[in-house]
Order: structure tokens, then sequence, then C-alpha cells
């Protein structure tokens, strides 16, 4: 055969192999011709050799088998394990050692090509944190409860390209970088609706939500009487180059103060027992990566007021920025920041961080150790000044926790 028709072939053979979904076993000794000749490169020669091993893997396996896989695949199991040592001290003369766990499993399923459904088990129902103190209550080693921190149905429908609709308890749905509005355990309530769309070289995300806090749902009470959140957010990503990359995103979170039932707890510890005080917070944040030639920087912050307030020196904003690093297997992250005592809520910020009291400003840092793949260990240092107190005066807390961390 002279060296003009193997080409003609080979070209043609090649054109059938890329456009084939699937590639027989029978086909294998082809694709190594048509490596051999030049026709495939590297990358599609194993793309294709790796179909074929698949397909002759899954022809000897029974309908009931194969149905088995198929719904195994569509199952994601992924977890959590923390032990955590903690110490708080500060100059009120209030001193705290404690050793605490912290476990989560979570399960979610591909129901269909636009249907996701999943739920999560912590060890603990608190609204910021799913620790459990060892011994906690003289419980003499009591097991246990469990609690669902996250329970949802998401859909994103095909005739609606880039919308998603989610309902039940689940993850933030908005643009976050910092935990000096919202910890990183809350998980909301409610439902939200976003939208996802490319402009340029800009990834543009739109969300909107309503929010259950309270419910009053009481014989003779409305739906207008619960105790609500509403949230609107837009946010954009864009990659500048290969080293580059930026995040910029806006919120506002309006708080429905006008049911006495609730209202107390969400007023927070700093609004002089006003039980009308309302939050309305507008927040910017944005966050920038970096990729250097020695290590890669991420640089974050956030800014806050709440245009709601209306007590005394009002008292109104909150800010923090950030940076961190990694190298080898260290990961390093420092921020500060500075939360006026009518911000924000204190029943969702930070719940380490002076002891999730807002009118308080400081330093955070965390450094931790990959020991080996999905394991490590790591601490945190929080040295926070509340400025709430008469006369002036204010009081040093310093938190200090060190964990051990597993992944699956």
């Amino acid at each position: 055969m002279t060296k003009l028709s193997v080409a003609i072939k080979s070209a043609i053979l090649a054109g059938v192999a890329l456009t084939a979904t699937t590639v027989s076993a029978s086909d294998k000794e082809l694709l190594e011709t048509l490596y051999q000749n030049g026709v495939l490169n590297k990358a599609q020669y194993e793309n294709l050799s790796k179909k074929a091993d698949e397909k002759q893997a899954t022809a000897s396996l029974s309908p009931e088998m194969a149905k088995s896989l198929d719904w195994a695949s569509r199952i994601k199991i992924s977890g959590d394990m923390r032990a955590r040592f903690e110490s708080v001290d500060n100059e009120a003369k209030i001193k705290k050692n404690r050793q605490r766990i912290r476990a989560r499993l979570g399960i979610e399923a591909k129901v269909n090509d636009e249907v996701k459904a999943g739920f999560r088990i912590v060890t603990s129902g608190g609204r910021t944190s799913t620790n459990s103190s060892l011994g906690k209550n003289d419980d003499g080693f009591h097991g246990d409860g469990i609690y669902f921190d996250r329970a949802y149905i998401n859909w994103t429908p095909e005739f609606a390209n880039g919308a998603s609709l989610t309902v039940g308890k689940f993850k933030m749905p908005w643009f976050r970088v910092t935990d000096n509005i919202w910890d990183s355990d809350v998980n909301p309530e409610g439902l939200a609706l976003g939208y996802t769309s490319k402009v340029g070289p800009v990834k543009l995300t739109a969300v909107g939500g309503y929010y259950i806090l309270s419910d009053n749902g009481d014989e003779g009470h409305t739906f207008s009487e619960d105790l609500n959140m509403y949230h609107a957010g837009l946010s954009g990503a864009m990659k500048f180059n290969n080293a580059v990359k930026a995040s910029l995103g806006f919120n506002a979170f309006i708080f429905n103060a006008n049911n006495p039932v609730g209202v107390n707890r969400m007023a927070g510890d700093h609004t002089n027992g006003d039980l009308d005080a309302d939050f309305k917070i507008y927040e910017g944040a944005a966050k920038v990566d970096i990729k250097t030639g020695i290590v890669p920087i991420k640089i974050y912050g956030n800014y806050a007021v709440n245009a709601a307030s209306d007590i005394k020196d009002h008292e109104d904003t909150a800010w923090l920025v950030g940076v961190g690093t990694k190298w080898n297997h260290f990961k390093l992250d420092y921020n500060y920041r500075d939360t006026q005592k009518n911000a924000v809520t204190d029943t969702f910020n930070d719940s380490d961080f002076n002891r999730g009291g807002t009118g308080a400003r400081g330093h955070k840092v965390k450094l931790s150790y990959g020991i080996s793949k999905n394991f490590s260990i790591g601490g945190a240092y929080l040295a926070a000044q509340d400025y709430t107190q008469s006369g002036g005066q204010h009081i040093d807390r310093d938190t200090f926790q060190l964990d051990l961390k597993a992944k699956f």
C-alpha cells in the first residue's frame, strides 16, 4: 500500500474515531496504528482507548449490576471530622478551656439532569457552630445527638439556562469572603433564586432569596407575622491572565423585625433593649487571587453598613481586610476587623471572635499544616478588643484553638 493511500485511509479512520461517542475493544488495534502514524496525538489516543476499555468492562455486566452502578454514580458522599482544643481568656477574669469535636456527613443525589437533592447531619444544632463539647453538662460519656444542618432540593431547569431554584436549608448562596457578617457554619432556611451568565470575560451571578428566621404560624397568625430576611446580591468574577483573578460582590440583607417574638435575639446584646431595632445591612466585598513566582497570595475584604440603625451614635459600620497564602504543606491566613455594635446581628456573625459579640476590633490569624492527604493540623489565634464597656473602657478577649482535621 502506498504512503498516500495509507495517509488517506488513516485520515478517514481518524475522523470516524474522533467523532464516535463510543469505541469498541476491537478498535484498539486501529487506534494504536493511528497513534503510531501520528494521526492521533497522545491525549486523543488515551481518551479513545479509555472509552474502549470502559465499553468492554460494562459489556460483561448484568442489567441489574449496571443499574446499581448507575445509581451509585449519582450519589456523592462527603464529610469531615475535627477535634479541637480551645482556650478563651479575657480581662474580665473569665477563662475557659474545653475540648470539642465536630463531625459532618453530607449526601447529595443527582435525581436527574435538572434536579439535585441533599442533606447533611452534624454533631450540634447551633446556628453558628456545629461543635460539640466533650463532657458537656457532666454527661459522663453519654451519647451525643445528631442534627440536620442542611436539607434541600436544587432545580436547574433546562428551559431557563443559567437559572436555579434552591429550597429548604442550604449553604449560603450569596457572595461571601469574610465571616464578620456571616459565620461559615450558618445555613439559611427558605428559598433562593439564582442566575449565572457570562458577559465577555466576566462571570456574573445574581441571587435573591426569602428566608424564615422565626415561624409564628400558630392559629390566627399569618406569614406576614413571621420574622424574615430578604436578600438580593450581584457578584462578578474575572480572570485577567494566568496570574490574576478577581471577584467583586454586593449584598443587601433586609430583616423584618416588626414582630416582638424573637426580635430581642435578632437585635443582639448592644441595642440598649430596643425591641424595634431593625437591620438593613448593605455590603460590598472583594477578593483578588495572585500567583507569584514564589507563593500564591489571596487578598480579601468587605465593608458593611446597617442603614436601619437609629440607636444613639449609630455605630453602624463593619469592615475587614485580610491576606492569605500557602507554601508546600502550609497555609496561612490573617485578617483585621472592626465591627461596630449596631453594624450586624450578633446572632449570625463569627461565633469565635469576641465570643460572637459585636462592638469589637482585632486580629485573627490561622496556620495549618497538611500532614498527609486530607489530614491536617492547625491553630488559630483571635485577639479581640471589646470596646462597648461603659466609661470608654474595653476588654481584651483572646482565643486560642488547636485543630486536628480529617476530610473524606
